[in-house]
């Protein structure tokens, strides 16, 4: 399976690196566990350092080699001795240890693109849990935004940063093509970078997304042998309704399993 580009994981960072609403969730829920924490699809480690640093025994699984070299370094600059990074799918990972908090942060569970594919996510996840053991999943809800399938949405403007490590100034734009029926989004990101000369280059990335309804994700959980306890709208555990910005469901391994 081939990599990312070598500049996506600090562009992810330009994108997401600041952002740090999600980590008092994640810390409260990794405290009230007291036990290992493992997060899936760890990225670059912005949630997983911080978690670390606080003193919790730490592990993140990625698919990607370049986001998990980029996430080492990081996790040393910032003395995070205890995160444990491995190299690994989220459909099949093994890890050969069981964990009191489970987590997928900021859509990261979106990426698994059919039933079939969550399914087995779901299930490593149980056999990773201990038992009384929570995962908690971090999902946009699929009425969030409008569906509109056909043709490719209109190149929309997110934002324009300095790279840090270059100097080059970044523009990042997107457009989405939806496939209602399978409740997939194909986004395309274009990342055009402009150097000191006005030179420019253009990454792309493309990015396939699965949205899940609340009760197909109740189902998938149940097929897994875990018990939805509660399905939150925001990160201070608002009640999930039509208006929220996100689907945070969370969900226990029985004591008895």
């Amino acid at each position: 399976m081939s990599d990312i580009h070598p500049l996506l994981p600090e562009l992810f960072d330009l994108d997401f690196g600041d952002f740090a609403d999600d980590v008092p969730l994640y810390e409260n829920f990794a405290s009230a566990a007291d036990a290992a924490v493992l997060e899936l699809g760890v990225g670059t480690g912005r949630v997983a350092i911080a978690l670390a640093k606080s003193g919790l025994d730490v592990w993140g699984i990625d698919n990607s080699g370049a986001m998990l070299e980029r996430a080492t370094s990081k996790a040393e600059q910032a003395g995070a001795g205890n995160l444990h990074l491995e190299q690994g799918d989220m459909r099949t990972f093994k890890l050969g240890q069981t964990f009191g908090l489970v987590f997928a942060g900021l859509g990261a569970f979106h990426h698994l693109l059919s039933s079939d594919e969550q399914t087995a996510c779901l299930r490593c996840v149980s056999d990773h849990l201990s038992p009384g053991g929570l995962f908690v999943c971090d999902l946009r809800p699929i009425f969030h935004d409008s569906w509109e399938t056909g043709n490719s949405t209109p190149l929309v403007h997110d934002w324009t940063r300095i790279l840090p490590s270059t100097g080059e100034t970044v523009t990042k734009t997107r457009t989405v093509r939806s496939d209602a029926a399978g409740q997939i989004r194909h986004q395309t990101n274009f990342y055009d970078l402009v150097d000191a000369d006005g030179a420019v280059r253009r990454i792309v990335e493309e990015v396939d997304l699965r949205f899940t309804t609340r009760y197909e994700m109740e189902g998938l959980l149940r097929d897994a042998t875990l018990e939805l306890e509660h399905v939150y709208g925001d990160y201070d555990l608002a009640p999930f309704d039509e208006a929220s910005e996100y689907m945070i469901t969370v969900a226990r391994k029985p004591e008895d399993s």
